[in-house]
């Protein structure tokens, strides 16, 4: 039995022009408010629903990927998500080579994955636009060109926090600097 799960959004799928739109103009801001800076690695500095706002087809994103999300793991808990955009072209897809998350939970949203799939050492996942995946944190992985793409690859990451049983959330002070937790 798996310990993740693969949702396809039929919203995302039948929409997604008009998010690669509203996540281009996203990026846009985020270039202006942070120049030369990696919208990836900069994920603690922003929030991308918070960016996108008030962005019609990304509160529906947004909605969607909360109750994905609450299915997994209930309402009875408080959840903090922080959420960025992963934005690349072919030659800059070296910078999602193996890595992990220090959070609960971690899982990404493919708007435009190109032909990539995400290596988790023990299983692959192949992206495809409108899929949502969502799993344990700490698990290393990469992404995977099957060929050089042309334009730029977009995925939403995310981590899930649980302020009930996360030692480190636990042990931060606050307030914190990281801006890029909103409650889920």
């Amino acid at each position: 039995m798996n310990d993740y799960i693969i949702h396809q959004s039929e919203y995302i799928k039948n929409n997604i022009q008009d998010i690669i739109t509203h996540t281009h103009s996203a990026h846009q801001t985020f270039e202006k408010m942070y120049p030369g800076t990696d919208s990836t690695w900069s994920y603690a500095r922003y929030n991308i629903f918070s960016l996108a706002g008030p962005s019609g087809v990304f509160y529906k994103v947004f909605k969607e990927l909360q109750s994905v999300i609450t299915q997994q793991l209930g309402t009875d808990t408080e959840l903090w998500m922080q959420c960025w955009v992963n934005y690349m072209t072919y030659e800059e897809l070296d910078r999602l080579d193996w890595h992990g998350h220090a959070f609960d939970y971690h899982g990404y949203i493919s708007i435009d994955p190109k032909n990539t799939y995400t290596d988790f050492k023990d299983y692959a996942i192949e992206n495809t636009a409108g899929q949502i995946y969502f799993g344990p944190g700490y698990r290393s992985h990469k992404v995977v060109a099957h060929d050089k793409y042309e334009g730029t690859r977009i995925t939403l990451g995310f981590d899930v926090v649980s302020t009930n049983n996360n030692g480190f959330v636990k042990n931060i002070h606050l307030p914190w600097d990281n801006l890029s937790f909103i409650p889920l």
